[in-house]
């Protein structure tokens, strides 16, 4: 691949090496010089000596964890880019290490070399923003001090530019303000008379928004710029009505008549903050709904179960982020394959969760010797205190075929009631059983019924997101839509019949986004081999 980016060094630090070999190949792909660390104390040690731009780091490292590691990191070089590298069991380590000042966040183990260019290029494209914007500010404060030493001489051309500033500027006598114009009087809201003889101390509260005492910050950056060195930096201010105010400051020594001078200027950044508050809780929003979306996606079965005589096919689209709609297969003992789909009222956190824990308790109880009727009590009484308090309810079905006399056992908790597709005649059968919703109360009976399956009869199990998808027009896509495409579909493989549903319901919907999870589990019994 062609270098784009050689002239930016990245630092990688992790304990494991395969990790630290896998990124270095990817990188240097990518044209990026990379230098290494094996923990948090040798990172410094590696980022003093080399100055990387950007810092790759795990959570998890011995003699100096990734916490710690940032923080010092972040008090070297408060503006370097740092992107975690965890596990998935590590996700709320790594939105702590976000909220520390992290960048971003990657998993292990890291196979995607496009993906890892992505968040490289974004950081890249991040980091060339904020190096832009302080291009300006310095071409700015470059303007001042110019325009600034072009007026020196002439008090009038001197008073025009001073007085018709957008920014506020106060002129200082070591720490005294001798004199302002009238943008900074109508920022602290005080006549001249007013400003002129305090210090800026006098419109400060007494400790900075980082919880640094305004007095000792003051004084370095008063120290600092005296000695010739000009200071840029965010500061809180009060007006005289009491409301708090942020702005930029410029700080610089000036010359005037042989004598040392202090020019501040100031820009009233109040809402330019506000809107950055906003973008970085929106963005950090939207990354641990990426993160929990990941969690859910990865609960789910990775691939049908592959069995004699049996063909599965099976997807999950949520509506949002998160979603409340499950599905699974079990093997219980010998040739038995049991299936299951639920759906949490809603498509929210809370849904998503107690979604987890049915799985987690089917997980437990799945066993030969428990029913699908015993298996829904059980998890019913199990979450039924979850359910209750959260105000939710959960539907279940959960089928049991046995693969050598295609027998198939199933019982249904309140849910969207499956469709046996019957070859010998092209019927269709609805599979009902007696039972409520899980959540409405505990020690429900499960009623449980059985029917025999042949080849190339077709068991579809769904959520009610299927026949309720709604078009543009307010219309659903139905219970009749759907049978029609499994039965021109009926004599292919599960996986294409999926595929012919999925591809009916976009062309039905269109632009509309979907309003429930659609969530789909298909079974054919075909001849033995």
């Amino acid at each position: 691949m062609t270098a784009t980016h050689a002239t930016h060094k990245i630092l990688v630090v992790d304990d494991e090496e395969m990790i630290r070999m896998v990124m270095r190949t990817m990188f240097e792909e990518f044209g990026f010089n990379v230098v290494e660390a094996a923990n948090g104390r040798e990172g410094l040690e590696v980022f003093t000596r080399e100055s990387p731009d950007i810092v790759f780091t795990d959570l998890q490292m011995p003699e100096m964890n990734g916490f710690t590691f940032i923080s010092r990191l972040q008090q070297k070089s408060p503006y370097i880019p740092i992107i975690v590298i965890s596990g998935t069991g590590s996700i709320q380590s790594a939105i702590e290490a976000i909220r520390l000042g992290a960048w971003d966040y990657i998993t292990k183990p890291i196979e995607s070399i496009e993906g890892l260019n992505i968040i490289t290029r974004r950081v890249i494209e991040r980091m060339r923003l904020i190096s832009e914007n302080t291009a300006y500010r310095e071409h700015l404060e470059e303007l001042v001090m110019q325009r600034t030493a072009e007026l020196r001489d002439s008090e009038v051309r001197f008073r025009t530019l001073f007085e018709s500033a957008n920014d506020a500027i106060i002129l200082f006598r070591g720490d005294r303000i001798i004199s302002c114009n009238r943008k900074t009087q109508e920022l602290f809201g005080c006549s001249l008379d007013d400003i002129t003889g305090r210090t800026l101390l006098a419109f400060s509260p007494i400790k900075q928004p980082l919880g640094v005492l305004s007095e000792d910050l003051l004084k370095d950056r008063i120290k600092m710029a005296l000695s010739g060195e000009p200071q840029f930096y965010e500061w809180r201010y009060t007006r005289r009505d009491g409301v708090f105010f942020d702005a930029e400051i410029s700080l610089n020594r000036l010359e005037l008549q042989g004598s040392p001078y202090l020019q501040a200027i100031m820009r009233d950044i109040t809402e330019r903050k506000k809107a950055e508050r906003a973008l970085l809780d929106n963005a950090r929003i939207m990354r641990e709904l990426e993160i929990a979306q990941e969690v859910q996606q990865s609960l789910l079965p990775a691939h049908p179960p592959e069995l004699p005589r049996v063909l599965v096919a099976c997807n999950c689209v949520p509506a949002s982020s998160v979603g409340g709609d499950y599905y699974d297969f079990f093997s219980p003992g010998g040739q038995i394959l049991d299936a299951v789909i639920a759906d949490v009222a809603g498509h929210s956190f809370g849904s998503a969760l107690l979604m987890i824990a049915a799985r987690s308790v089917l997980q437990a109880k799945v066993h030969a010797e428990h029913s699908p009727g015993k298996l829904l009590a059980e998890v019913n009484d199990l979450l039924y205190e979850d359910l209750s308090r959260a105000e939710l309810t959960l539907s279940m079905f959960y089928a049991r075929l046995d693969i050598g006399t295609t027998t198939l056992v199933y019982a249904n908790a309140g849910h969207t009631r499956p469709l046996l597709f019957r070859s010998r005649d092209g019927s269709f059968e609805e599979l009902d059983a007696d039972g409520l919703l899980m959540g409405v109360r505990k020690d429900v009976i499960f009623e449980e019924n059985t029917t025999q399956m042949a080849n190339g009869d077709i068991l579809f199990l769904y959520t009610d997101g299927v026949t309720e998808a709604e078009n543009a027009d307010g219309l659903f896509f139905g219970d009749e839509r759907l049978r029609e495409v499994i039965a021109e579909s009926c004599g292919q493989h599960p996986e294409e019949i999926l595929t012919a549903i999925f591809r009916n319901l976009a062309a039905f919907i269109g632009d509309k986004d979907l309003s429930d999870d659609i969530t789909i589990t298909i079974l054919k019994v075909i001849p033995a081999q």
